[in-house]
């Protein structure tokens, strides 16, 4: 081998070693959101839409005219040279009460670049807002680690949203706090948003601009394990076939099959005067609870309740509605939370020593990560089950979920 030939395959090794690097660091960046605003933490139901793009004088006053409308607030996320030629518009939009931030870079920025772009920025729309921005919007194309160097850089904070939706299709996997993404200029958004607004508050959500946002912060470095957590529900939910419900602001509670763990258990049921056994590894509905979406529900323990009772019917309504639920007899779930779900009903079952410890342990874990002030109180898990018909006779004829016509 000629020494060419090493030093190329040095080389070449070395490009692969940086490469992969980057690439690493990008997609750390972009799960940690370190120095990134991307989340509320609150028990309100609060999201904020962030409307890209423009101002646009045909698109963005009429999208100003249906925010009015609907009596909701947004984030106009406006590039600067569009603010200085439609400085009547951006006016419009913070006489409205909507939140206007800078929209700065693109594609192949470096740190360095779209730092002196936010310095830029920054005069420009002090004067246009009447207020110096403390936040800005990295232009699409831009890196996690790119836009975090330039905001500490350039005095100003990234926002990320972790949701981006096109106009006509209903958002995924939302929950109160999320930031939502929507192209801003696009004449298509002119129809579609008061449907999507309507959506979101038949929902229970409140619409907010950031500037209106509750605990919104940027991430820190005690936000890693809850972050961590939230991933490791993710790939749980993945492999074992579990699925959120409900689709409401208010709905805490995942679903999926799994054999009943304990020993057989009688359990009250509407049809059978005896009640209705469940034998061990028969399978049931499992039922599991948003756990950050509780933590932060600890601040107001009586929207806690209401947004719990709405829950319950959500699971009701799945198990009266769903396929797979209606052949399974009935529905479980292992919490810290059973003695509060037996005010609802539930047969509440102690678990065996070996298990209770783990669990236990398990709730501590989830419980620091989260930052609650009391991680080392005593918080006993135990089980919470009730049979299918029964749940659906105590909560399936409310209000909002009523009995399906035979």
């Amino acid at each position: 081998m000629t020494a060419v030939n090493r030093t190329q395959r040095r080389a070449l090794a070395l490009g692969a070693v940086v490469g992969a690097l980057a690439w690493t660091t990008e997609r750390a960046a972009r799960w940690s959101g370190l120095g990134t605003v991307r989340r509320g933490r609150s028990a309100q139901p609060g999201i904020s839409l962030l409307l890209r793009g423009g101002p646009d004088p045909q698109v963005t006053s009429a999208l100003l005219s249906h925010l009015q409308a609907a009596g909701v607030t947004a984030t106009f996320l406006f590039e600067e040279g569009a603010a200085r030629a439609h400085p009547a518009l951006v006016e419009q939009a913070v006489q409205g009460g909507h939140t206007v931030l800078p929209l700065v870079g693109g594609p192949g920025h470096s740190p360095w670049a779209l730092a002196r772009g936010l310095r830029a920025a920054q005069p420009a729309f002090a004067a246009l807002t009447g207020t110096p921005p403390t936040l800005f919007a990295p232009g699409p194309g831009v890196g996690g680690v790119v836009a975090a160097l330039a905001g500490r850089w350039g005095g100003l904070t990234p926002v990320a949203a972790r949701h981006r939706s096109a106009w006509g299709t209903q958002p995924r996997g939302l929950r109160p706090g999320a930031l939502l993404e929507l192209e801003g200029t696009a004449p298509v958004a002119v129809p579609h948003l008061p449907l999507l607004l309507a959506d979101l508050q038949a929902r229970g959500y409140e619409i907010r601009g950031l500037g209106e946002l509750r605990g919104l912060r940027p991430e820190a470095l005690r936000d890693l394990p809850a972050t961590a957590l939230q991933l490791v529900d993710v790939l749980y939910d993945r492999v074992g076939g579990i699925r959120r419900i409900g689709g409401h602001a208010s709905s805490l509670f995942r679903v999926g099959a799994a054999p009943y763990p304990l020993a057989d258990v009688t359990v009250p049921h509407p049809g059978r005067p005896g009640g209705l056994t469940l034998r061990r590894g028969e399978p049931l509905t499992e039922f599991h609870l948003d756990s950050a979406r509780l933590v932060e529900l600890a601040e107001r323990p009586l929207a806690g309740r209401r947004i719990v009772t709405h829950s319950i019917r959500d699971l009701a309504a799945t198990v009266r509605d769903d396929p797979d639920c209606r052949e399974r007899p009935a529905v479980f779930s292992i919490s810290i939370f059973a003695d509060v779900l037996a005010l609802y009903g539930f047969t509440v079952v102690d678990l065996p020593p070996a298990h209770r410890r783990r669990l236990t342990w398990w709730s501590r874990t989830l419980r620091r990560a989260y930052g609650v002030s009391d991680p080392h109180k005593a918080h006993v898990p135990r089980l919470a089950v009730m049979a299918r018909e029964e749940l659906i006779r105590r909560h399936a004829t409310h209000w909002g979920h009523p009995v399906a016509e035979e």
